[in-house]
């Protein structure tokens, strides 16, 4: 008996002693979230002479070909109504009248133009007449569109065929004209259909006259020296 009670001691001594497992408290691991820089807004506002005005995230910066800001921003070339810039490592293509551009870019709700007057204080703007590329001269105080009969057949404006004949006051006096309706004319963005113009005999007016039949559809403002003309809806 003793020495079965000797074994069973033996026996226990051996035994494996299994200690519960403590469970850890499950932990907390929260990674920041990375900071991601909003991408640059880049708009070219007006062209001054030889120099570009272009708007970055919201201020205004006049450039020359060529020049380089503080900012980082480079005009790298202006091409008729086309401005290459390089910004922040990227290179970007702006046009006049074009809204906000970003790698994120989204079309503006209304389209909007903004014209720098010329030294005599003028404001000339390139654009188009029935798709033909032009330049404009903005004249508040033209009821309509108005151009010379050379640049009427240049556009292909048949205003002999389609016209209606009228005679118009000028500052040289009264002068025959032809009353006609343009299919479409624009301006960057901006375009309007079915706009009255008047084609006048002789070579007057010598630039294109953007006149009240256009811009009455538009919202005008001055900021500064700088014309804005933007769609109205």
């Amino acid at each position: 008996m003793k020495q079965a009670r000797r074994i069973l001691s033996l026996i226990f001594l051996f035994l494996p002693v299994v200690a519960p497992l403590a469970s850890e408290p499950t932990a907390d691991i929260s990674l920041p979230t990375p900071v991601v820089p909003a991408p640059p807004r880049l708009a070219l506002e007006a062209l001054l002479g030889g120099k570009a005005v272009i708007n970055v995230n919201g201020r205004r910066v006049v450039l020359a070909v060529g020049e380089r800001k503080p900012s980082g921003l480079y005009l790298r070339s202006l091409e008729g109504a086309v401005a290459r810039v390089d910004f922040e490592g990227r290179q970007y293509r702006l046009r006049l009248g074009q809204g906000p551009i970003s790698t994120r870019y989204a079309k503006p709700l209304r389209e909007s133009v903004t014209i720098a007057p010329d030294p005599q204080g003028m404001y000339h703007t390139p654009g188009a007449i029935n798709g033909q590329p032009v330049q404009f001269l903005v004249d508040t105080g033209a009821t309509t569109v108005a151009m010379n009969a050379r640049e009427a057949r240049r556009l292909g404006v048949d205003y002999l065929l389609r016209g209606q004949p009228v005679m118009v006051n000028t500052a040289s006096g009264r002068s025959q004209g032809w009353f006609v309706e343009l299919d479409e004319v624009s301006v960057g963005g901006i375009k309007a259909h079915s706009v009255g113009a008047v084609v006048m005999d002789g070579g007057f007016p010598q630039r294109i006259l953007l006149g009240l039949s256009f811009l009455n559809r538009l919202q005008m403002q001055h900021k500064g020296l700088l014309l804005e003309l933007r769609e109205k809806y």
